[in-house]
């Protein structure tokens, strides 16, 4: 049998498995990471191929794992509908040992059984070896490899916890003052550390280290310490024997402030700003969901708000990451992590969701707390983790709209103005650089879409190379078969942060992205995309890209119809996977069937109009109508209308197909025509028949 390790350098024991290469040991190592779990194949592939991965990176994906299949012993790699999923005894991997180990000690604890709790525990910590993967560069584990560590810490909390409870006072000192001198922000290690002391006989040393935390404390945080700290300074004041169970062992050490650093050089956004700001502050308990596509920095404007409103919550805020573009993480744990930060842990922790979640609604109670939910799957995922009272208010940020969420009030937030474009451009690269090369900065930020991560990728990419002109970077932006190649350094990545989006779709929404892309206008009609999708579920596929924030709505145009707006960036990466994953003739037969419908509507609304005015219906075959014949007579009920508002539109389809279907173009401008003449639109109509005569020369 092979063990294997992660919490320190990558770890394997069997003299079955001996792997070669970076790329065989970085797909291991991510296998491991999630350990019976589902893998998508984006970040594997992201893991093993620094920037641009090959083209044929899907063939080259199977092989690895095909050699990784051959040389596992007792473990087995699936295939599955997002990617790979490894299949492992959790006896035979570190992490799994660490986790187990820890939950029967923190349930012996429960049963006021310290020395059994110890044994788990310290088996648990002994499964660590250092900072986890530290052989590997995995930038894409690196958040989840800090909550491991943070997860390491709470255990050991929890085990010198016990360790006090049966008297090894003396024992453990010396270990928490170093873990104290390693996290001088820890009040529970300071207080654990102070009653340690005390019992062994040395009041005064505990007294020192109660003032040396506080002024580190305030000096730091400007804070002053909280309930568990200065309940263990009373007890050594008092001279007290510290009670091992206290009655009320998770009192919360107000004020908490769990917000990332606000960015230094943020632009844009005061309107944003403001509104989150006045929802936030209303009556009762505001919920507001703050949506938006992926790159468009919803993460980055909450935390911006929740900074500026830290005086209106008194009572702390708490910044929750919930992973839901990624692998969503388990509620159960989402609240062990919140209910230890607020001064819940060992024995006074819930097993059960419910009874985590109670507890955390108990503690908020009459507080006036933010609690700000970063990266929302769906609205059961939020239901959890909101308060029970008025007085807190919850800031979701998710890449979906949370219909479902009851009772919320939602932001969809949009790429940025030009202006504010520029001036975020120029906070990264340089103010004095972007003004020297205006014009160039205005095609790198329209290139980019004006998104912020975009943006900020291209800007750090400047600030990197001060000499290189803004042109050039430019000018490879705009080519739209390296754009996302260009906007990616280390763990900065557009391409990754739109696939979470993408493997997070039902397959028939990700062959309807693929095919909506295909139609190159800007503002396409519900009845465009359901030509190109071609599937009776049309609607609904279209309500989950939306859902998702890939696909945008953009009002409802005279005649009643929804339009819909596609990102130029969502556009290239559905364009690059659709030049892969679509066959040549399928992507042909959807802009066919667009044309044909296109066409069909034109030649229905001139046959009205003809009626009307008394004129003869326009010579030529007219191709079968893809769309159903209700949806045909709505559109055309007022054909003047139909025609005033996909005049632009028709123009421009009739210069994009003239040289490959000269007769269907024909046909669609004789139709348009009939409108252009009737409203005087001269030089509409020569521009139209002058492309047809273009192509035929």
């Amino acid at each position: 049998m092979v063990r294997f390790g992660v919490l320190g350098p990558l770890r394997i024991e069997g003299d079955s498995i001996r792997l070669r290469g970076e790329r065989q040991r970085s797909l291991l190592a991510m296998l491991l990471f999630r350990a019976n779990q589902d893998v998508p194949v984006a970040q594997l592939v992201d893991a093993m191929w620094t920037g641009v991965p090959p083209k044929s990176y899907t063939s080259n994906l199977h092989t690895y794992v095909s050699r990784l299949r051959e040389r596992l012993d007792g473990a087995r790699i699936d295939h599955t509908q997002h990617g790979y999923r490894l299949r492992i005894d959790p006896r035979d991997l570190d992490l799994l040992v660490f986790r187990a180990e820890a939950e029967e000690g923190r349930r012996a604890a429960k049963a006021r059984d310290p020395e059994r709790a110890v044994k788990h525990l310290r088996r648990a910590l002994a499964q660590w070896r250092g900072h986890p993967l530290t052989d590997l560069d995995l930038p894409q584990l690196g958040g989840e490899a800090s909550r491991l560590e943070a997860e390491r810490l709470a255990v050991l909390d929890d085990c010198l916890e016990s360790e006090l409870a049966i008297g090894r006072h003396a024992e453990v000192a010396g270990e928490l003052e170093a873990l104290l001198a390693e996290n001088p922000l820890r009040e529970r290690t300071a207080a654990q550390l102070m009653i340690a002391l005390q019992r062994s006989g040395r009041q005064a040393d505990a007294l020192a280290v109660y003032t040396r935390t506080r002024t580190t404390l305030i000096d730091e945080l400007g804070v002053e310490p909280g309930a568990v700290l200065r309940r263990a300074h009373a007890t050594v004041l008092r001279g007290e024997e510290a009670r091992e169970h206290p009655e009320h062992p998770a009192l919360m050490p107000w004020p908490i402030c769990q917000l990332p650093p606000d960015l230094p050089d943020f632009a844009g956004r005061e309107e944003e700003s403001g509104e989150l700001a006045r929802l936030l502050t209303g009556p009762g308990m505001p919920l507001t969901v703050l949506s938006g596509q992926p790159g468009v920095g919803k993460s980055t404007l909450a935390v911006r708000v929740a900074h500026r409103l830290r005086k209106a919550f008194p009572d702390g805020q708490l910044f929750i990451t919930l992973n839901g573009s990624a692998a969503p993480r388990d509620t159960a744990a989402v609240l062990g992590d919140v209910l230890r930060a607020l001064g819940v842990g060992g024995s006074a922790l819930p097993d059960d969701v419910h009874a985590r979640a109670a507890a955390y609604r108990g503690l908020l109670t009459d507080r006036r707390v933010l609690v700000v939910l970063d990266d929302a799957t769906d609205a059961a995922q939020v239901r959890s983790l909101l308060p029970g009272t008025p007085g807190c208010a919850v800031l979701v940020t998710s890449r979906r709209r949370l219909s479902a969420l009851e009772g919320a009030r939602r932001t969809q937030l949009g790429p940025l103005s030009d202006a504010e474009a520029g001036e975020l451009l120029g906070r990264i690269a340089g103010a004095e650089r972007v003004a020297g090369e205006r014009t160039a900065a205005a095609r790198i930020a329209a290139a980019c879409g004006n998104l912020p991560l975009a943006l900020r990728i291209a800007g750090i990419r400047l600030a990197l190379r001060p000499h290189l002109a803004l042109s050039v970077l430019a000018d490879r932006l705009e080519d739209r078969l390296r754009r996302l190649d260009e906007l990616a350094i280390s763990d900065l990545q557009l391409r990754g942060s739109i696939d979470l989006s993408y493997q997070a779709l039902s397959p028939g929404a990700r062959r309807a992205l693929r095919a909506i892309t295909r139609c190159r206008l800007t503002d396409q009609p519900a009845w465009a995309v359901t030509a190109l999708i071609n599937v009776p579920e049309a609607e609904t596929l279209i309500e989950e890209l939306v859902e998702a924030g890939l696909l945008a709505p953009h009002g409802a145009d005279a005649t009643g119809e929804s339009r819909y707006r596609l990102h130029d960036m969502v556009r290239v990466f559905a364009d690059e996977l659709g030049a892969v994953l679509d066959s040549r003739e399928d992507r042909i037969a959807s802009i066919e069937r667009l044309t044909d419908a296109a066409i069909g509507l034109a030649d229905t609304a001139a046959q009205c109009l003809g009626d009307r005015d008394g004129w003869p219906s326009p010579a030529g075959e007219v191709p079968p109508q893809p769309l159903p014949r209700e949806v045909v007579a709505r559109l055309v009920a007022d054909p003047e209308a139909w025609f005033a508002t996909e005049r632009t539109n028709l123009l421009t389809a009739v210069g994009a197909i003239a040289a490959g279907w000269p007769d269907k173009a024909r046909a669609l401008m004789d139709r348009l025509a009939v409108h252009l003449r009737r409203h005087g639109h001269h030089a509409d109509l020569r521009a139209g028949y002058a492309a047809l005569a273009q192509n035929a020369k």
